[in-house]
């Protein structure tokens, strides 16, 4: 037989042995290679799977930035580690966007290089959740500490903090100081800036159509320029009643003076402000497209930090706003005029200033409740209903909504109690997590579920004061004090809180109050003290919280004289 037949014939035989159609090797070399193929595809899932999570992550984060208030939002996913799980309700001052708006009192023909004043200062607060908005309208002569850059404060008006911020090379030029500046005096934290001159507000509401503006009283002005040498020097009127404005008249009607003080100004610009958003709306220019836009048209006439990337989210979130949930404050009822020197200035009523702030930031809940409270004392401390009183305002409840009273039943308490006659849920939440009061202190009265006693009142809560009751405590600034001469002492802060409740047991006289003179010792029968109800307080008002403030009100006073400050 042959080599080859034989070789043949071995590789046969062994086949027939094994009883296999192929070597042993080469099934082995099969099954390795299949598995290597599983581990690859098994690998290649889970990479798949890992950046499919990352890119969530990512994305439902990021989208914050680029889309406030518009998230993505993945029912059944937002549980997973780490990634964002969704809008809640209202959002928290950490969560608002802040935008601090300035208009410069530039003239038309100055150079845009030169270092100027702002004429109109305002805080525009964004709830990006609950689709909500407020403007807080600062007075240009309001007296405030400036940074002066090297960690101290010097005492001025606000409007000159644009200007000083390239004068003194302060980091982030006028911007940056205007921003400390609110930032240090009223504790609101400035996400962005946006700067107008008169050229670039005239080109803004030309841009949106022009504005519809309900004139209140009659605006006059018979010397009006924009320049210089006032060589475009003019008369300007306008009657009360609906009127239509262009740009040019728009500044006039903002920037007139003559007349009015810098409060009135404000309501004037209040007014403005409201109208553009109207035409705005109006026109469709805050869908993002339109608005970026108009942002890329007028970007020469306004200086902001928010960048292109940021204006179509933040477009999208003007346009979901109502205009009737814009909250406007004006600071009328919270300045007292008097002198600095020679110049006329409005020195700040801090404490009424932090409660005109807290309604700015009040919980979106809050306000649409609306809920009226009355507290009542059913102690024998004198005065601790209306310190409760006092601290809800300072936490943004309206003083029209507070009222406070004795115990109605006539009974000496030893528990807080709040009672909700009104369905009032999330009002009575709030008081009761104030006063750390459990869920068992709060009681809903209803007609098959009533209480006894039950308190008598028209008010939508009654908070019953007992012996355990503990009012919180507040910061606030003290308020400058003008001397008779007519020269500020300056603003000071300091830490204020209300008056803590005394120990209830102890037949000592309660510790004077830092809002007003120290009351009577209480009687020694444990019945309800007789503190008079007191009538809520209009907003705004000129006149101090409807009880004693911490000092006496300050009055405007005239220029340095011997005589003493007139009454108010």
């Amino acid at each position: 037989m042959c080599q080859w037949c034989s070789s043949l014939a071995f590789v046969g035989s062994r086949r027939d042995l094994d009883g296999e159609d192929y070597p042993r090797e080469e099934k082995e070399r099969g099954r390795d290679k299949r598995q290597r193929s599983a581990l690859l595809v098994l690998g290649i899932a889970l990479f798949a799977a890992a950046a499919f999570y990352f890119a969530l992550i990512v994305a439902t984060r990021v989208d914050r930035f680029f889309l406030p208030g518009n998230e993505i939002n993945l029912p059944g996913l937002s549980s997973l580690p780490g990634v964002d799980s969704g809008q809640p309700e209202a959002g928290t001052i950490e969560d608002r966007i802040n935008f601090l708006v300035m208009g410069l009192d530039r003239k038309v023909d100055e150079p845009k290089e030169d270092p100027s004043r702002t004429d109109t200062m305002f805080v525009v607060t964004v709830d990006p959740y609950s689709k909500t908005a407020g403007v807080f309208s600062i007075p240009r002569d309001l007296w405030v500490e400036i940074p002066d850059g090297q960690g101290g404060y010097f005492k001025q008006r606000i409007n000159v903090a644009y200007e000083y911020g390239p004068l003194r090379s302060y980091p982030g030029g006028g911007p940056g100081l205007a921003k400390a500046t609110i930032e240090h005096n009223f504790g609101i934290k400035i996400d962005y800036y946006v700067v107008l001159d008169f050229i670039g507000f005239m080109k803004l509401v030309d841009a949106v159509g022009g504005i519809d503006v309900n004139v209140k009283d009659v605006v006059w002005d018979p010397s009006y320029c924009n320049t210089t040498d006032c060589s475009d020097l003019k008369e300007v009127y306008f009657e009360p009643g609906l009127q239509h404005m262009d740009g040019e008249m728009a500044l006039q009607y903002v920037r007139v003076r003559h007349g009015s003080d810098d409060l009135k100004r404000i309501e004037r610009q209040q007014d403005v402000i409201r109208a553009t958003v109207d035409a705005a709306l109006s026109a469709q220019l805050l869908i993002p497209n339109r608005a970026v836009s108009i942002y890329n048209k007028f970007r020469d006439a306004v200086d902001t930090d928010v960048s292109a990337f940021k204006v179509p989210g933040l477009a999208l979130l003007a346009h979901d706003i109502p205009p009737e949930s814009i909250t406007t404050i004006s600071l009328a009822s919270a300045v007292q005029g008097g002198y600095a020197g020679d110049a006329a200035v409005l020195f700040p009523v801090w404490d009424r200033i932090e409660v005109l702030k807290a309604q700015l930031f009040l919980d979106p809940q809050l306000r649409s409740e609306a809920a009226f409270v009355e507290v009542q004392n059913g102690t024998q401390t004198p005065g601790l209903a209306t310190s409760l009183m006092n601290y809800l305002a300072r936490q943004g409840l309206p003083e029209a909504h507070l009222t406070v009273g004795d115990a109605t039943d006539g009974i000496y308490h030893e528990q807080t109690l709040i009672y909700d006659l009104a369905g009032k849920p999330h009002t009575v939440k709030k008081l009761a997590a104030w006063l750390g009061l459990p869920s068992s202190r709060v009681l809903e009265v209803r007609p098959d579920t009533t209480p006894s006693p039950l308190p008598t009142s028209t008010a939508d809560i009654v908070v019953v004061l007992g012996a355990d009751a503990r009012i919180p405590e507040t910061t606030v600034k003290v308020t400058a004090t003008i001397t008779p001469g007519g020269e500020a002492t300056g603003v000071t802060s300091s830490t204020v809180a209300p008056r803590p409740s005394p120990d209830l047991t102890s037949e000592a006289s309660p510790s004077p109050s830092p809002t007003g003179p120290t009351p009577p010792p209480p009687t020694p029968i444990p019945t309800p003290t007789g503190e008079p109800p007191l009538s809520p307080v209009p907003k705004p008002s000129p006149t101090p919280m409807p009880t004693p403030t911490r000092e006496p009100p300050l009055s405007p006073v005239p220029k340095p004289s011997p005589s003493p400050m007139p009454t108010p």
